[in-house]
């Protein structure tokens, strides 16, 4: 069957290669021309970055499971290091010893630091009673009513709960939905060593894994979709799929900004939610159809950016990653900083990152301003013993507007199966118990794929 995939994302990506292993006839189309969607090759005036700086989890089951299968060594792609959360100032830790479970957890209670015992297993009660409710908070609840529910003291939450929340779902802990931060905790800390291990990238975001899963399918990069149309009137038949339904023969068609068109049994959009938005809306006639559209409307995005530094020499420091203490009343908005000067192979080598995730605050603000103020950061926050920053002879500020969507209580995410017949869904922002992370796209990915074979039946 010929499947246009309408985004080259990772969740676009995923979808591809699987599809691809079925036996379909995959077209994949991107208005960029580098892969990757929001996780993607970018280009400095002294060589390349990525669109931002990102940190995988060892509980990334579904996308090392797919970098294995396709041939790529782990160990030469991700520096991986054991859970060790430390601030650029050395007067916090958290970390997690390189001991099998459960003793790894002896890290957060020995190993810890600027927190007292009290706190330490005020944390590991949070733990308990999320895995004595199944991972499952009250519907409703906000993080930050969890914190309270569990009796999290002010200074944990402000040194690790809040800026773990703000790094894996980009959302305030006074909005940030309770059962998704349940969900990464969940398959993070409440797993083994493993899982909690953190993997920083040694290569590019499109080299990691995206082009080669791409590489066998035909991919229209630099191409955008205009318009999507039925070549017959579907309305007064259309039965909407299930898992186990097979699909109506709907044939596609599909315009692109090249002036030409092209036809498909199916499509799948992995875009962004403005342009599923901009696709869909001409097709809009059902009530089901009517309101996926404003539902998808409603979402709210979050900035993150990423401060790039260019040293004439490589940073001195050993270690690779750090945290920073952001000032909510100042352009001091630095969060994490990594060094790529002490992670061996890096593709980035020796340029510093700083990671500035709920960047709504540096809208309107001017870059250099910005630059200044997070160096100034970095050099307050450097202990006098360590080695000093370098003098910095560049820099870049990259800020992605829809990095990801405000992960709320109530917000409401469409199925993989939309009330459009052939047309399937692939994202970070469909239905999940996870927040707009790379793992959930490639979940998306594979589970649209599946779905759609399903439905479609044997390629032929």
């Amino acid at each position: 069957m010929r499947v246009a995939i309408i985004g080259a994302g990772w969740a676009g990506a995923a979808c591809a290669w699987q599809l691809h292993q079925y036996g379909h006839q995959v077209t994949v189309f991107d208005s960029s021309r580098i892969a990757g969607g929001r996780a993607r090759r970018a280009q400095a005036a002294w060589g390349t970055v990525d669109n931002g700086q990102h940190l995988l989890l060892g509980a990334y089951h579904s996308t090392l499971g797919l970098m294995q299968q396709l041939g790529l060594p782990l160990e030469q792609c991700f520096y991986r290091l054991d859970l060790d959360f430390y601030s650029l100032d050395e007067r916090f830790r958290f970390r997690y010893w390189p001991l099998p479970a459960p003793w790894h957890q002896l890290g957060v209670l020995l190993g810890g630091r600027g927190v007292s015992w009290g706190q330490r297993l005020g944390l590991l009660r949070l733990l308990h009673y999320l895995k004595k409710q199944h991972w499952q908070p009250p519907i409703g609840q906000t993080v930050a009513q969890l914190l309270q529910a569990t009796q999290q003291s002010p200074q944990i939450i402000a040194r690790l709960w809040q800026p773990l929340c703000i790094a894996a779902l980009n959302t305030p802990i006074d909005v940030a939905c309770a059962g998704i931060f349940a969900a990464v905790l969940r398959d993070s800390l409440g797993q083994g060593r493993d899982s909690t291990q953190m993997l920083i990238p040694l290569k590019d975001m499109s080299t990691l894994w995206v082009e080669r899963a791409l590489a066998p399918v035909s991919c229209q990069l630099g191409t955008t979709v205009q318009r999507i149309e039925y070549l017959n009137d579907y309305r007064h038949h259309y039965r909407h799929p299930t898992a186990t339904s097979k699909a109506h023969q709907e044939t596609l068609r599909l315009h692109t900004s090249h002036g030409t068109t092209a036809e498909f049994d199916a499509c799948v959009i992995a875009t962004q939610i403005p342009s599923a938005l901009r696709l869909l809306q001409p097709l809009a006639q059902q009530p089901t159809q009517k309101q996926l559209l404003q539902d998808l409307g409603a979402i709210e995005f979050n900035p993150i950016a990423t401060l790039y530094l260019q040293p004439d020499e490589p940073w001195a420091h050993p270690r690779p990653m750090h945290m920073l203490f952001d000032d909510p009343h100042s352009l001091e908005a630095g969060q994490w900083l990594f060094n790529h000067a002490a992670l061996p192979h890096s593709f980035a080598r020796p340029t510093l990152s700083v990671v500035i995730s709920d960047a709504q605050r540096l809208k309107g603000k001017d870059k250099k301003a910005i630059s200044q103020a997070i160096i100034k950061q970095i050099k307050t926050q450097l202990p006098a013993h360590q080695p000093p920053l370098p003098p910095l002879r560049d820099s870049l500020l990259i800020t992605e507007q829809r990095a990801t969507f405000l992960a709320t209580p109530h917000i409401k995410r469409p199925k993989a199966t939309s009330p459009w017949p052939n047309v399937y869904f692939a994202a970070d922002w469909v239905q999940s118990d996870y927040p707009a992370v790379l793992e959930a796209a490639v979940r998306s990915g594979q589970h649209t794929a599946q779905l759609l074979h399903q439905a479609l039946g044997p390629a032929t």
